[in-house]
């Protein structure tokens, strides 16, 4: 039975440099207010990301990303490498429709963005997130989630002033929302893998991964026994900003380890990992994969009124992966 993989070479990706000790602290330039300063940032970005991946360079992709995009892409040119080597054919991409918010909060400047990704033949319908943090004296994408179809339209509107700047949201802060952003990871990782309460289940709405997540084990009961847990991926830092609502739009990432014990007896069976690296070839007594997985979710105010978390976009893929 065959597993779709969600791991492939980026579009966006970095390795990090290692740290290097300072003999003075330099002065942090200010952060992007405009919507002309936040396009060179996404510019130089894509210029950078393109020569990484047509490279599969850690050295290339150490200079503009981090967080768990770095973590995910990382692996993702591991797999490519593995699988093969380089790119050949290789196509560039950009991003067109740019739109900027600048919070400003304790929990250290950042900026999002929201663009459509254009390819040779085409541009997405559904627009991406693009989350950046300074790193000295430059800015990396720490978070990309694809908003899912038929999203577009339902996206919720950041408050910001004039200048574009926002109010973040701090990841424990529970103040007139209907959950904190630490439980909705908390939450939304268990009930990504059928866990939690029934009570808990029902704050959430329905999307695409865990529905795709639910399909997935019912597919697979007749091949191997599945096994998983999921859980925040609390190395990786969170972020959230207030929306015009009252609620908020959280980015923060999970971890999911999925373990499939095959099924032993007459009509020999197997399962396999599409397109990966670390998981290549046929598993007749086991396989098991670790992900990462980014999500944005808008938390509704809290209110009377009956609400429910809506998450809204992802970006994922494999990080580790055993079997035989």
């Amino acid at each position: 039975m065959a597993l779709a993989g969600c791991s492939a070479l980026p579009g966006a990706g970095s390795e990090q440099a290692p740290s290097t000790a300072a003999t003075e602290t330099p002065t942090p330039a200010a952060a992007p207010v405009t919507a002309q300063e936040v396009a060179s940032v996404l510019e130089d970005y894509v210029k950078r990301n393109n020569a990484a991946n047509k490279a599969v360079s850690d050295k290339l992709l150490a200079g503009y990303e981090g967080g768990s995009s770095l973590a995910i892409d990382k692996a993702g040119y591991a797999s490519v490498r593995k699988l093969g080597g380089r790119q050949a054919a290789y196509q560039p991409f950009g991003y067109t429709e740019p739109v900027h918010t600048v919070p400003v909060g304790q929990e250290g400047r950042w900026f999002l963005a929201t663009a459509h990704w254009k390819g040779k033949t085409g541009t997405a319908k559904e627009p991406t997130y693009l989350l950046f943090t300074r790193d000295g004296e430059s800015w990396k994408q720490v978070y990309a989630p694809d908003v899912f179809e038929g999203k577009a339209a339902e996206l919720p509107e950041i408050v910001a002033d004039a200048s574009g700047t926002a109010e973040e949201v701090a990841h424990s802060d529970a103040a007139g929302l209907m959950m904190s952003p630490a439980a909705f990871a908390k939450s939304y990782a268990a009930h990504l893998v059928n866990k939690g309460t029934a009570a808990s289940r029902t704050r959430f709405a329905a999307d695409r991964l865990t529905t795709g997540a639910a399909s997935n084990r019912v597919k697979m009961k007749e091949y191997a026994k599945v096994v998983e847990s999921a859980r925040p991926a609390t190395a990786y830092p969170s972020y959230a900003l207030r929306t015009a609502d009252g609620g908020a739009l959280a980015f923060t990432t999970l971890e999911r380890t999925i373990r499939y014990d095959v099924h032993q007896g007459p009509g020999r069976k197997y399962v396999f990992q599409k397109n990966n690296g670390f998981l290549r070839g046929k598993f007749y007594t086991y396989m098991k994969s670790t992900a990462l997985i980014q999500v944005v979710a808008h938390i509704p105010p809290k209110t009377a009124e009956l609400a429910q978390v809506e998450v809204l976009g992802s970006y994922s893929g494999i990080i580790s992966g055993s079997g035989r």
